[in-house]
């Protein structure tokens, strides 16, 4: 993994001197000891990924490939999720009072997108009579960026600005873009117009050189027309499962004069991004590595703290604190206080 990782990963030259060579050496010589006394398959992934987390915390791991049915519990135990969308981790709305509401967004998995069209689409009445959001990401595991798309026209009455990426063109990184609409997103035209945009960029330039889709490295986003009538106040709650995708959707958001951020920082996987997978020798698991690196790099780094809230709530500690808080914001945006009720045994949070 470490010569696939400094020939294809789009971080793993920036942070091979940030790590330390010798220090990474050091616990690859550890991880083949370990792995010659490895039992079984769930085993086996767990020290794979320990060790791919020396190198990043984030978008960073190997799973099983597809159809690889021996190894699906165990992928479950050690590995992240972010190919799974299953019908738990839909989009959901609820009416807290006359004047307030939640949109709960555990993922942005792309299946997610339609879910989410489909919610704002039998809503819309609830939507425009509700002044107050609240949009929970607490848990959200990432996905595409294309998955909260339909949500932005109620959020972002300004021109948004983001800040392109750069892509890694190497012979395996061109053959995981032709080989990911099929796998991730089978069907998705989106996703098939968006690859073929990367492999025309990345053949036109040198094998280990950076390409860019769009030259420019501020993007002043077009083509998003505001709804009317948007919420007056919108609150986004946060916290550090909400990492990739989810970071993005900070980034873009918090752009919206009547939005804030309120949580605990996020995750910290977004400056590497584009992920991929690299079948390994056993043929039975993928290495999952980075393609794309941030054109905000060095000025604004994402992975080293994650997106930081406007207002930082306190820890969540007991299992009733996360309705407590959802139940604080609620109460500030209608004018009241943003403390939340203190669960029994555990005094003032």
């Amino acid at each position: 993994m470490p010569g696939f990782l400094m020939e294809n990963d789009a971080g793993a030259r920036d942070l091979l001197p940030q790590r330390g060579e010798q220090a990474l050496a050091a616990a690859l010589l550890r991880a083949r000891g370990d792995a010659a006394q490895v039992a079984d398959d769930k085993a086996c992934l767990v020290l794979l990924n320990n060790y791919l987390k020396l190198w990043r915390k984030g978008h960073l791991w190997v799973s099983s490939s597809p159809g690889s049915e021996a190894l699906s519990q165990a992928v479950a135990a050690a590995a992240p999720t972010q190919e799974s969308a299953p019908a738990a981790r839909q989009p959901t709305l609820r009416l807290l009072t006359p004047r307030t509401l939640v949109i709960h967004l555990p993922s942005f998995s792309p299946p997610h997108r339609a879910a989410l069209e489909a919610l704002l689409r039998k809503q819309r009445a609830a939507l425009l009579s509700h002044p107050n959001w609240i949009i929970d990401v607490r848990d959200n595991d990432g996905g595409a960026d294309s998955s909260y798309a339909p949500l932005l026209p109620w959020l972002l009455a300004e021109q948004p600005v983001s800040v392109g990426v750069e892509w890694l063109s190497t012979p395996a990184n061109q053959r995981a873009h032709e080989q990911i609409c099929a796998r991730y997103a089978p069907g998705d035209a989106a996703c098939a117009l968006f690859a073929q945009s990367v492999l025309a960029a990345l053949r036109a330039v040198p094998a280990g050189s950076w390409a860019r889709v769009q030259a420019d490295r501020f993007v002043y986003e077009r083509g998003v027309v505001p709804e009317k009538r948007r919420p007056q106040k919108v609150a986004v709650l946060m916290d550090r499962d909400c990492g990739s995708s989810c970071e993005q959707f900070l980034l873009t958001v918090r752009q919206g004069l009547g939005v804030k951020l309120l949580g605990r920082p996020s995750f910290g996987a977004l400056d590497y991004s584009n992920m991929r997978p690299f079948a390994l020798p056993s043929g039975r698991r993928d290495l999952w590595y980075a393609t794309s690196r941030s054109l905000r790099l060095p000025q604004l780094p994402v992975d080293a703290s994650g997106v930081l809230p406007d207002i930082l709530l306190p820890e969540l500690q007991a299992p009733t604190d996360a309705a407590a808080e959802l139940q604080a914001v609620q109460r500030w945006l209608e004018g009241g206080s943003l403390q939340r009720a203190a669960a029994a045994g555990h005094g003032k949070p």
